[in-house]
């Protein structure tokens, strides 16, 4: 028995009010018995005991859609709340949108079919926000799939405009990542995607705001979130707003972050790939390949078939941008779209390949299809056993160019007496990795390597005693890097700076008389000596780690000395001398940097402080500020 809240036969008569009925269903048709009398039914509509019909059943939950049927009514008082709950359900079930997020559709559509007077965007979706209560969180993991009118403060990750059709139109929806708790720093934030259907001029990458009234979608068991039309977006700190045209090529070197992009290049590499499934059910057939204009090169991974010549100019229109470790790469999917671009004045093959061989200092982790010369400086055979048995070699070293210097392993025997060092080589379609934040470049087969006679960059330069002067703001914001040197001025010196205990196994430095590291089996200190600081140019800040001989030659004082006067007079006191000694110091620093998502770090075995002449400074700050 199912009580039906309203029928519609073939002829489209209704059955005005709910009738108990008994219906079995054959196919397509309905035999309808009627159990009772309805005293509002005609005779003409009611239907013969034993009829068979084809019943349309139309079933209106109202209590899913009560409240915003309500608030449809009370703006539009002509409107058939049966008409209205029926528009909220065909949103849901057809469009996937849930009532709140079509509200203001279905009520624009009420107000012109009864000639009511129709309230901007703003007025009917804030009329509908203050029917529901504010939900305030600070974590997205507070939220559930049908929270409405939220409140949250978030930091704006990318930010991608797109062009999408809605209801028949154009527009730009920018869609992109957000991040929970802004403020906390070193916690565990949470990361969702987010679409700004009002396409908000506040919001821009790196920017924290507080979003009001906004809503969570779910789709496939993925968390959004919803930035409505009338949802109110707060600047609680400005971020770097890069506004781009949807479908304007944007300049290869601009590509930094993840999101949709078109690119003008001239292919310069491409090779059929496979990836094999983690779980084992099989592989995709792909292609790799790289791609340049003037500005720079980028990798990309195509999931179509690709059958471009090399050195042609193509242009790659809605692909996507990965960050596989370091390096963005560009996606090219079914929803992308490859032509042949024609312009005259674009860059020929010839000279983009020789303005794309890279240089150490542009090594990222994750870069694949590298062209690099460089000099192999020393070079070491490694013999191991493989997973299943077999023997293996690798051959692992130093390199070096004149611009810094990292590790190279090579897994295939080298075209070169690998003990004959140094050996000046070309490597082409190579990949990068990192280890403990050093560039290492892996050659998987010795037709990636040809020997050269000469290195391009003469004989001045010795590059086994080479290093490299580079400016602290282009140290914090670039890739780890060996073998450098920068000047900043001290401006913190850490309280930890002075004796420490080191792990006898690991070297790692003890916390409580504990390692990190859960491996080592002997938790034996072994004294050390470091000195813990923050460099400042003007522009950007490093953390200085200074080793124990540099220390030593620093402060002039040896080991046993300093043990001695910290017994003396305590951590702090020796701290406090470290302070006046160095703070507001200009220093000079030899060493290697690791940069991560935590900030640059420049590990160095040779300090020395840098003479400052007063009066000249004096001299050019009075310049600068115009001070007489």
């Amino acid at each position: 028995m199912i009580d039906l809240h309203s029928l519609v036969c073939e002829s489209g008569r209704h059955l005005q009010e709910p009738s108990p009925l008994n219906i079995q269903l054959h196919g397509g048709e309905r035999e309808c018995q009627q159990n009772s009398t309805n005293q509002h039914e005609s005779p003409n509509t009611r239907p013969m005991t034993g009829q068979k019909l084809n019943w349309t059943v139309e079933v209106f939950l109202m209590s899913d859609y009560e409240a915003h049927v309500s608030e449809v009514i009370k703006q539009v008082p002509e409107a058939d709340p049966e008409k209205v709950a029926e528009a909220f359900a065909r949103y849901e079930k057809d469009f996937l949108i849930p009532p709140e997020d079509a509200m203001r559709s279905v009520l624009r559509r009420f107000q012109s079919d009864t000639g009511a007077p129709v309230q901007s965007n703003q007025q009917s979706s804030a009329s509908q926000r203050q029917s529901l209560p504010i939900k305030k969180v600070e974590r997205l993991s507070d939220l559930s799939a049908d929270d409405r009118n939220v409140e949250i403060e978030v930091e704006i990750v990318t930010h991608n405009p797109r062009t999408t059709m809605v209801r028949g139109e154009e527009k730009i929806v920018p869609y992109g990542l957000i991040e929970d708790q802004p403020w906390s720093e070193g916690g565990n934030r949470t990361r969702w995607e987010y679409k700004d259907w009002g396409n908000n001029p506040n919001i821009a990458p790196g920017a924290v705001v507080r979003l009001e009234g906004v809503s969570v979608n779910e789709y496939q068991g993925r968390m959004s979130i919803n930035v409505n039309q009338a949802s109110r977006v707060v600047v609680l700190r400005e971020g770097v707003r890069t506004i781009t045209t949807p479908g304007e090529p944007v300049d290869i070197s601009s590509i930094k972050s993840e999101g949709s992009v078109t690119v003008v290049g001239r292919l310069l590499a491409s090779r059929k790939d496979v990836i094999h499934r983690k779980d084992g059910s099989g592989s995709i057939d792909v292609v790799r390949g790289r791609v340049a204009d003037d500005s720079g090169a980028i990798g990309f991974l195509s999931w179509e078939p690709f059958e471009h010549e090399i050195g042609s100019l193509l242009k790659i229109e809605n692909a996507q941008i990965r960050v596989f470790r370091d390096t963005p790469e560009i996606n090219i999917g079914s929803s992308s779209k490859i032509e042949i671009f024609h312009d005259s004045n674009f860059a020929s093959a010839e000279d983009l390949v020789a303005r794309s061989v890279s240089r150490i200092e542009d090594l990222r982790d994750g870069s694949r299809d590298v062209e690099i010369v460089l000099e192999i400086q020393k070079m070491i055979k490694r013999d191991f056993q493989g997973r299943d048995g077999e023997a293996k070699s690798v051959w692992s070293g130093d390199v070096a160019d004149p611009t810094g210097k990292c590790r190279c392993s090579i897994w295939s025997e080298p075209p070169f007496d690998f003990e004959s060092t140094p050996v000046v080589v070309r490597l082409k379609g190579v990949r990068v990795r990192a280890w403990q934040g050093i560039p290492d470049i892996t050659v998987d087969n010795e037709s990636q390597i040809e020997v050269l006679a000469a290195a391009p960059w003469g004989d001045d330069i010795d590059l086994a005693n080479n290093v490299v002067d580079v400016e602290l703001k282009d140290l914090s914001s670039g890739a780890s890097r060996v073998g450098i040197s920068t000047t900043g001025t001290v401006i913190s010196i850490r309280e930890d700076s002075g004796i420490i205990s080191r792990c006898s196994e690991c070297r790692r430095v003890l916390r409580d008389g504990q390692c990190s590291l859960a491996s080592c089996s002997s938790y034996e200190g072994v004294d050390d000596v470091r000195l813990r600081m923050v460099l400042d140019d003007g522009k950007s800040t490093i953390s200085l780690i200074v080793n124990k001989s540099a220390s030593e030659s620093l402060i002039g004082m040896k080991q046993d000395k300093i043990s001695s006067h910290i017994v003396e007079n305590g951590t702090m006191a020796f701290v406090q001398e470290l302070r006046e000694l160095l703070l507001g110091k200009k220093l000079k620093a030899n060493g290697r940097t690791i940069v991560d998502e935590q900030g640059a770090m420049l590990l160095s075995d040779e300090v020395e402080l840098v003479e400052v002449d007063s009066v000249l400074a004096a001299t050019e700050l009075r310049a600068k500020w115009g001070v007489i």
